[in-house]
């Protein structure tokens, strides 16, 4: 396939560029490092593409895929919306939205996870989430993945930590988790980024979140 590059996507180590081809359609271009990181994600592309929640591949070479451009907004340019504007029936559609793809990975995906929980690697178009990356997936517990997104939620909220709660409230329940099964794991993933300085400060706040109190958080 003949392809006209118009801009590089990622900076990773497997570079994705997005273009066009004969026909004037936008696709996106894959090349890949090694060939194990290539089986996997094509796997998982074909798996969830056929149920509609990740890009269709329209092409395979021995180093690349070529696969659909789909025109959305960024999860992660969404939740910064809401948070900024406390837009908390934005949140909770947000989270919706994500369980929803994140269930259905888990039930494709016999036994991954996504890992590499970035609101960049999701879009959301017409209320559906699609995953476009799935580099770092690997074997693994679910609860990994959920610890994941929580400490993204509060590592990358436009305004103070509680402005990302309704989010996290949702998630919970959606995954039918408590905060106290999953502050562990959320702890290393804080500490990991560095992102926050204050992480015991924010675990406390997040193991005292639950429907009842939830509105105390959110006249802070």
């Amino acid at each position: 396939m003949k392809l006209q590059i118009i801009k590089q996507l990622s900076r990773s180590s497997n570079k994705v560029c997005l273009a066009k081809n004969e026909n004037n359609v936008l696709v996106v271009l894959k090349k890949y490092q090694d060939s194990a990181t290539l089986k996997i994600e094509t796997t998982i592309l074909n798996q969830l593409s056929i149920s509609g929640y990740a890009p269709k591949i329209v092409e395979m070479g021995e180093d690349y895929i070529i696969y659909e451009y789909i025109e959305g907004d960024l999860l992660k340019d969404k939740f910064t919306l809401y948070t900024m504007s406390d837009n908390f029936e934005g949140l909770i559609r947000l989270a919706n939205e994500l369980s929803v793809f994140l269930q259905i990975f888990y039930s494709l995906a016999d036994g991954y996870i996504v890992k590499d929980i970035s609101f960049d690697n999701f879009i959301i178009k017409d209320g559906r989430c699609y995953g476009i990356d799935y580099d770092s997936a690997e074997e693994g517990l679910q609860y990994t993945d959920l610890a994941g997104v929580i400490a993204y939620a509060v590592s990358n909220c436009a305004g103070s930590i509680y402005s990302s709660f309704p989010f996290i409230v949702q998630m919970l329940k959606n995954f039918r988790c408590k905060m106290i099964d999953i502050i562990n794991e959320v702890k290393i993933i804080l500490n990991n980024s560095k992102k926050i300085m204050n992480v015991d400060s924010v675990l406390n706040d997040l193991l005292m979140i639950d429907d009842k109190n939830l509105s105390k958080f959110l006249q802070k």
